[in-house]
């Protein structure tokens, strides 16, 4: 699983990034060195929004200029405090989403992976590669308060043989000032399973994923401030319970993680493919079962000594926008993404 990048990857994922662009991300605000304080409240959202690349769109059909502005109103619509998106790899949604929701959220990340030094972080660690055959990581935070500082960190930890191999995924980390209160957030996308890989090993390398972000996090957060996460985890909560993948994945991070699932109100999962028409379209190009469904996309907390943490475990909501006169029994045509969006407030003490 380790020292991924060091030769020549697949022809396709180079290609893929010269079409889509280089263009430079965002700087975010400045550094602030105030110590964090707790108190009040945040809202976060974390969406995998399924924005391939543009030869990626071209190649399969994605549709990305089509389903990027219906993306832009979801996330207006739930107007959370701060948002975490997976799989922006396509620059051109990058710069509209940004560009459009600029009105509400004046602060954002630059994408994880798309430099390796520079270029607006305040720090970059772990395997991150200026290979041309390598995508960046995907991984951008918005916000509508100011982020006083901001991370990025690559997974040194890749499952050879799979398409995240090719890509300088990992996490964002920021803090976000609410108000006086600040509070730091991790945004990640961790390792996917892939079906000519044992879901064994896929599985061991997000444990070891969740791993690097605990250490990195406890390196420059210490006990300074809360710190909650969220992001497409690819933790199976129900298939992978014969093998405990939630409780194994909570103890590798060193954290609470909240998810759908435990509120047994909700009928949908994160991924729902009997529900949403494009998870079906997108089971069809990636060879997935077009009746999928599974938690894989999670809302939580990382634990350390000294820290403070939210006063409870929020519940974690999926965020349903189906096309107007859906009822129960007819697909979702109106889902840009083959994830559903997940929210939660955490009350911070």
């Amino acid at each position: 699983m380790i020292a991924r990048r060091s030769t020549a990857a697949a022809m396709v994922a180079a290609t893929a990034l010269v079409l889509g662009g280089l263009a430079q991300p965002a700087v975010a605000q400045p550094v602030s060195g105030a110590a964090s304080t707790t108190g009040g409240s945040l809202s976060v959202f974390a969406w995998n929004v399924d924005l391939g690349t543009a030869m990626v769109d071209s190649v399969e059909n994605e549709k990305a200029a089509e389903r990027t502005p219906v993306v832009e109103s979801v996330i207006r619509q739930h107007d959370a405090d701060v948002v975490v998106l997976d799989e922006l790899f396509n620059h051109a949604s990058t710069d509209d989403i940004t560009a459009k929701l600029a009105d509400i959220y004046p602060y954002r990340t630059p994408v994880v992976g798309q430099v390796c030094s520079g270029g607006g972080w305040n720090g970059i660690s772990g395997d991150c590669s200026n290979s041309p055959f390598v995508i960046n990581g995907g991984t951008v935070i918005l916000s509508k308060y100011p982020i006083t500082a901001q991370y990025a960190h690559v997974f040194a930890n890749s499952t050879s043989g799979t398409w995240d191999y090719n890509a300088n995924k990992g996490a964002a980390l920021v803090q976000v000032d609410k108000n006086g209160s600040r509070t730091w957030v991790v945004g990640t996308h961790l390792q996917a399973d892939q079906s000519n890989t044992s879901t064994d090993t896929t599985q061991a390398t997000r444990l070891a994923q969740l791993g690097e972000i605990r250490d990195w996090v406890n390196g420059i957060v210490g006990s300074d401030g809360p710190v909650l996460i969220g992001g497409d985890l690819n933790v199976e909560y129900h298939n992978g319970q014969s093998r405990g993948d939630y409780a194994n994945a909570q103890t590798a991070v060193g954290g609470v993680l909240g998810t759908p699932a435990s509120d047994p109100s909700q009928t949908l999962t994160t991924i729902d493919c009997k529900v949403s028409a494009w998870c079906q379209y997108m089971a069809g190009v990636e060879s997935f079962p077009t009746d999928y469904t599974d938690d894989v996309d999670y809302l939580g907390y990382l634990n350390a000594p000294g820290r403070p943490t939210p006063t409870a475990l929020p519940n974690v909501v999926i965020d349903f926008d189906p096309q107007s006169g859906w009822a129960p029994g007819q697909l979702d045509t109106n889902a840009p993404s083959d994830h559903y969006p997940v929210q939660a407030t955490f009350q911070l003490g």
